[in-house]
């Protein structure tokens, strides 16, 4: 391979690695490979000062290798359940959870905050926002990372997000062009089909995509999803249709494209890697992600070499994709070093716009029907000094979410619930110890699945004097809960400490301000418009 191809070809990918330091693999794709963009996970993330340093050291080896711009370092910080900081780094909610504040100006602040903490530790584009409208509440892959399942909300929240983002001199990727939201089908294992034509997805999908491009978002990812009508033999990463003909040509995009992972199983285990990158690039994208593994990211490279020199691959549309990401990388800013002092007051900051965020984010979701039935409220509950916790033991893990730590939840809710007795227990060991609950002042099931609780966890809760349900996966199954005589019913919409604690406040009569952002059985969220930020 050529060294001048070899210097082009790594401009276009954007790889991972597996270490929280500069390890063997990384070192190859920066000194062998001359790869100029980086995406970083929780794996690599041990604590804020590692990132910062780590980040340094990637951009001082791709200087000393010879690329005269700064490396696109990327990572999702989507916050809520698609977290990829450290603990030592204040998390704030995400999307769902923001669109039931109804207030785009939170959206900005949230987004500038979450961007100043990431360009102060290195990290240069966020992979947000979530641009995707939730109209399939089973969707296993979007859901609470949606903002709501309207485009009138999804839209001004999104481009709140965008700009908060660029204030604080972070790229924004928006995710995942036309629309991932309608589909029962998770990407990262299989390929789904969508089959709405091209008037729907402009009265739907594509709004809130249009509305980002006009607005100047510089990076869009695309989805691995077949769009029926618009290519029925590729997903939209592969088709030329798509990212050129609608997203190139009609919509008028003129930044980067970029791949979501190739990686991923909807083409991993259908076209392949290496023969998805070409793909992707004969299509119209401009960068090529591929997230984990070695062997992957030197096939693709080698694939899209033999192209270029066999001319299955114009060499022009190489050196279109490159030129892009160059004109991308020339607004870019090297972070500067903050002073301790002030970073303490930045953490602070952080810390304060977490508690406000999640009040203003949780949604109680009993109250709010009563309301709708102008029935009264319930009174507050007494104090507890013991909390019995059941927990879904199986539910499916986002795998975008990553993997949860065993001991996550214990030291979750001993955050939130300081020196009161918590007792957990799974489904199973709850429903085959059903008497256990009434020793304790409170019972809490936190539900975690996309589908109806077992039938005995309903009578459990219709039984305790102090029951309530907190929705920490999906707000969706509120009417199963409600029906089945839940006390209390809040949608968290994460598994988060500082959820949780504004669920406890609301327990104990703090107010909980959030309105549900979807539509639910029997419940319409009554949703304001949000007016957009400026500057």
């Amino acid at each position: 391979m050529s060294d001048e191809l070899k210097r082009l070809i790594g401009q276009v990918m954007i790889c991972g690695f597996p270490s929280p330091y500069l390890d063997a693999q990384v070192q190859e794709l920066i000194e062998e490979y001359y790869v100029g963009n980086i995406i970083l996970f929780a794996r690599n993330i041990l604590s804020y000062g590692q990132i910062a340093e780590l980040t340094a050291t990637l951009q001082k080896l791709a200087r000393d290798h010879g690329q005269t711009q700064p490396l696109i370092i990327a990572t999702d910080q989507e916050n809520g359940m698609v977290s990829r900081m450290s603990p030592d780094v204040p998390g704030l909610p995400g999307n769902m959870a923001l669109g039931a504040t109804q207030d785009a100006g939170l959206v900005y602040e949230a987004a500038e905050m979450t961007g100043k903490l990431l360009a102060q530790a290195g990290i240069n584009m966020n992979l947000a926002p979530v641009l995707d409208i939730n109209n399939n509440p089973l969707n296993p892959v979007i859901g609470v990372r949606s903002f709501s399942d309207s485009p009138g909300r999804v839209t001004p929240l999104g481009l709140a997000m965008v700009r908060g983002l660029k204030k604080s001199g972070v790229l924004a990727c928006g995710k995942h062009f036309p629309g991932h939201g309608d589909t029962s089908v998770d990407s990262h294992r299989d390929l789904p089909y969508i089959n709405h034509d091209l008037k729907r997805m402009k009265e739907v999908e594509l709004v809130p995509f249009e509305a980002a491009i006009d607005g100047g978002i510089p990076v869009l990812m695309t989805a691995h999803i077949v769009f029926d009508q618009l290519d029925s033999l590729h997903p939209a990463t592969l088709s030329r249709a798509v990212l050129q003909d609608l997203l190139r040509e009609e919509l008028g995009f003129r930044g980067v494209v970029t791949t979501d992972c190739l990686e991923m199983e909807a083409i991993s285990r259908t076209v392949g890697v290496g023969r998805g990158a070409v793909m992707a690039l004969a299509a119209g994208a401009d960068m090529i992600m591929i997230s984990h593994r070695m062997e992957w990211q030197k096939q693709a490279m080698n694939a899209i070499y033999e192209a270029l020199t066999q001319g299955v691959l114009p060499l022009s549309r190489l050196e279109e994709a490159s030129a892009r990401i160059a004109k991308l990388k020339a607004g870019l800013a090297m972070p500067r070093e903050i002073p301790p002092d002030e970073m303490k007051r930045e953490m602070a900051r952080a810390l304060n716009l977490q508690e406000k965020l999640s009040c203003k984010a949780l949604s109680c979701l009993h109250r709010q029907a009563e309301e709708i039935e102008k029935s009264r409220a319930n009174a507050p509950f007494p104090s507890p000094s013991s909390v019995y916790v059941i927990y879904d033991a199986n539910a499916p893990i986002m795998m975008v979410q990553g993997s949860e730590s065993a001991k996550a939840l214990p030291e979750s809710l001993g955050f939130v619930f300081g020196e009161v007795n918590i007792e957990l227990a799974t489904v199973d060991e709850a429903i085959s110890a059903a008497n256990k609950a009434e020793k304790f002042d409170w019972l809490i099931y936190l539900s975690s699945q996309l589908t109806p609780a077992d039938e005995r966890v309903g009578t459990l809760l219709g039984d305790h004097p102090h029951s309530a349900v907190w929705l920490v996966r999906t707000p969706y199954l509120f009417p199963w809960f409600k029906k089945r005589g839940a006390k209390r019913v809040y949608a968290l919409y994460e598994r988060t400490p500082w959820m949780m604690k504004a669920a406890v406040g609301a327990l104990l009569g703090q107010e909980a301000e959030g309105r549900l952002a979807v539509q639910v059985e029997d419940y319409a969220p009554g949703y304001k418009a949000c007016e957009i930020p400026n500057d």
